[in-house]
């Protein structure tokens, strides 16, 4: 089979090379891939690591074989059609012709969904552990009550991908108001509000302090202690801690981040502000790596992640049937695995705006 590797330095450059068809562990599937989707971490970690390897971990495609243990639970069928998230910096990743993922990573796409389903794997599940997880917010399957008052909840970045798909759990959870933070691709998130319920959108182009004062003015008053930085990066964390920490006589409050990147110890912080790292990782292997920033204390509790993991999943594609989720808007980038080296290229200068970038590994 054909894979592609990803060589992150001096400059972003691919090859493709063959291989033969990997064989699954016991709790594995083997997955033909028909497209595999692309995230801002398939250039980054391997940048900072100076590391080459097939790094896409986006899958969705055809069940080829199974491993022993996953065979015994009668879940998956060979042919069936599924979508999957990747361990991380591992062999097997999903720019190529047959990618692997673990089992309990995996669920089923309806036939109704087309494969492009692979925008949804790894960036909805970084939004579910962040909201859900690490900041205890109810989660869809166990909702707010229809007469609960308001739990607001800021999204910073809200066209991303990550940013959309909390924006989409939080209304599932009947979280309100939400506070969608974005900029020109604030049509993306437009259909996902539910102005009736008091979300809105504020543009943060307009500069820092018109930004908190149209958060301070979207709240109307209500008291904000929950927030997803979906970006992380440029410190954009820091007026968020602040909008929060100026929204309420007192904390504590809580912002999620999705860069291990930074330290999130800034002087302008206020100290009732947690800061919370999102370690998506942590759906596979209940840890987090020791040179994390900002982990949680709870440490039994991270081991829950991957039990989190095989649930979310699994209620992910009832929604999905049900059509009461959806994936990403995307862009196709063309020429199949020859095309890898051109997404990444693009996604690493910053031009993927409200898209996820896929590829149609036929091609």
């Amino acid at each position: 089979m054909k894979e592609v590797i990803v060589h992150p330095l001096p400059s972003l450059t691919t090859e493709i090379h063959d291989i033969p068809i990997p064989a699954p562990a016991d709790n594995e599937i083997v997955i033909k891939v028909v497209v595999a989707g692309c995230n801002v971490k398939d250039w980054l970690h391997i940048t900072a690591q100076n590391i080459s390897l097939n790094s896409g971990d986006d899958i969705a495609g055809v069940v080829h074989s199974m491993g022993i243990s996953v065979q015994k639970t009668g879940e998956f069928r060979v042919g069936d059609r599924v979508a999957a998230f990747h361990r991380m910096l591992t062999p097997g990743g999903a720019y190529a012709e047959y990618a692997v993922a673990p089992a309990h990573t995996a669920f089923i796409i309806p036939e109704h969904i087309s494969f492009e389903a692979a925008t949804i794997s790894l960036v909805s599940l970084t939004a579910a552990i962040s909201l859900f997880r690490r900041q205890r917010l109810p989660p869809p399957w166990d909702p707010l009550p229809a007469g609960a008052g308001p739990l607001p909840v800021v999204v910073y970045g809200a066209s991303s991908a990550v940013g959309a798909f909390a924006i989409k759990l939080a209304r599932l959870s009947n979280i309100h108001p939400i506070i969608a933070i974005c900029g020109g691709s604030r049509d993306v998130v437009d259909d996902l509000l539910d102005v009736s319920r008091g979300d809105r959108i504020v543009d943060y182009r307009q500069g820092v302090h018109a930004m908190k004062a149209a958060v301070k003015d979207a709240l109307g008053g209500l008291e904000a202690r929950h927030a997803l930085d979906a970006i992380s990066a440029k410190g954009t964390w820091v007026p968020l801690a602040q909008m929060l920490y100026a929204s309420a006589a007192s904390g504590p409050f809580h912002v999620s981040v999705v860069s291990g990147a930074n330290r999130y110890d800034d002087e302008d912080i206020p100290s009732s502000v947690e800061f919370l790292y999102t370690y998506v990782g942590t759906g596979h292997y209940g840890a987090y790596k020791p040179s994390m920033p900002k982990q949680p204390v709870d440490k039994d509790a991270v081991k829950m992640d991957v039990e989190f993991a095989f649930v979310f999943y699994r209620y992910l594609a009832r929604l999905l049937a049900r059509g009461d989720f959806r994936g990403h808007p995307f862009e196709v980038i063309p020429g199949g695995l020859a095309g890898v080296e051109e997404g990444l290229n693009k996604l690493k200068k910053g031009e993927a705006r409200g898209v996820k970038y896929v590829y149609r590994v036929s091609e």
